[in-house]
């Protein structure tokens, strides 16, 4: 803390500009020492943290329970233009791989239920959809910002890619790359 008093505790310079990017300065310091360190952004390569979030028929699903099966975590929100016009090739996507053990979970970043179940009604979306109303998975759990936001979870559960962005999930690279997380490569 001695860091945070030691700008009001030196010369004033006179230049107010200057004495405000002090004090910014300190206020950010003492900021980041109370943030929890336990916060940290999910890593490619590191296991996929565990979640259980509400899902639109009632009950709760949990990531734990996809284990052994490729998982995509699709991070979205039905006020997020990039989000929706992703959809479509993401639900083809799954609707061809699925019986090969592709998982797509649609984590929706609304604060209510019933803008999701419209979207997901009107765009005809197969795979679950999960409401993260708190963003607690999204912000606290996986430390993500940005929509749409995509992780590729491989058969043993570790996070092989985010992806930040628009993705069109038909593309041959996409595409070729679920195919050998598939076959467990």
């Amino acid at each position: 803390m001695n860091i945070l008093f030691s700008a009001f505790h030196k010369k004033r310079s006179g230049h107010p500009q200057a004495e405000a990017i002090r004090l910014l300065a300190s206020i950010l310091v003492a900021l980041m020492l109370l943030v929890p360190s336990s916060v940290h952004a999910v890593r490619t390569g590191a296991p996929a943290p565990d979640f259980s979030l509400a899902n639109l028929q009632g009950g709760k699903t949990s990531l734990k329970s996809f284990h052994g099966k490729v998982v995509v975590l699709n991070f979205w929100s039905t006020t997020c233009a990039p989000c929706i016009k992703e959809i479509p090739s993401l639900n083809r996507l799954y609707n061809e791989m699925k019986g090969d053990g592709l998982v797509v979970l649609g984590i929706a970043l609304d604060a209510s239920e019933k803008p999701v179940r419209e979207t997901g009604a009107s765009l005809n979306i197969r795979y679950p959809l999960l409401i993260d109303a708190s963003k607690e998975v999204y912000f606290d759990i996986y430390a993500l910002f940005g929509q749409p936001v995509s992780l590729i979870i491989d058969r043993a559960g570790i996070v092989q890619d985010k992806i930040f962005g628009e993705v069109d999930w038909n593309s041959p690279q996409i595409r070729t790359k679920l195919k050998n997380y598939l076959k467990g490569r």
